[in-house]
């Protein structure tokens, strides 16, 4: 069996999750974030998002669940204050193995890539969910996904897991699920259930 390829690369603990092909705006200030995002840039690679377990984003490294995804900085920029204000992408998705908090806070994850879903066609019974999302997107994004995008399972599960009112656990347990037609599934029981929470209070 070949050996599993490892590969360093910081770790940003956050309160939200970070799906692939996802877009996330971030506000950095603390000295720690402010050297990785400049090693990021000038080094072209990523970081890690992951979700907090136990912690604060601020401060003290926190503890995080160890599947992330990893992202890339798209755009960036510093105002007067200091404060530098970055959108990254989210790629595929990592496993952090083992990690090490250095003495400023900042986390460095040893992590093994998680293979990217085999594109899935969407199951008929699963197009209500492709429409919700287009009539959801629409409003933010005229020109929102490509016609391919719109077939594939992963795609729209991981955006439609972006946009509905989800706590963060149930996030995390959707982007640790590696297949899209189980993850669609979940979503599809998940509006029932507000559907049926807002029937109640009607």
């Amino acid at each position: 069996m070949p050996e599993l390829q490892t590969f360093t690369l910081p770790v940003f603990p956050l309160g939200s999750v970070l799906f692939p092909g996802g877009v996330l705006p971030l506000r950095i200030f603390e000295p720690r974030y402010l050297h990785m995002v400049s090693d990021c840039i000038k080094e072209q690679h990523g970081f890690a998002v992951c979700l907090i377990s136990d912690g604060r984003e601020t401060g003290q490294a926190a503890r995080f669940h160890p599947v992330g995804t990893l992202a890339r900085i798209e755009d960036y920029d510093q105002d007067k204050s200091g404060m530098l204000h970055i959108t990254v992408r989210g790629e595929q998705r990592v496993q952090v193995l083992a990690s090490r908090v250095g003495t400023d806070q900042l986390v460095m994850g040893q992590a093994l890539h998680i293979e990217p879903e085999i594109p899935t066609g969407i199951a008929e019974r699963h197009f209500a969910l492709v429409e919700l999302l287009k009539q959801a997107m629409e409003e933010y994004d005229p020109e929102f996904g490509r016609a391919e995008e719109l077939t594939d399972a992963s795609w729209v599960s991981f955006r439609l897991a972006e946009l509905l009112p989800l706590p963060p656990a149930r996030r995390q347990w959707l982007l640790e699920l590696t297949n899209p037609l189980l993850r669609l599934e979940a979503l599809t029981q998940f509006i029932d259930e507000l559907r049926a929470g807002e029937a109640m209070r009607h």
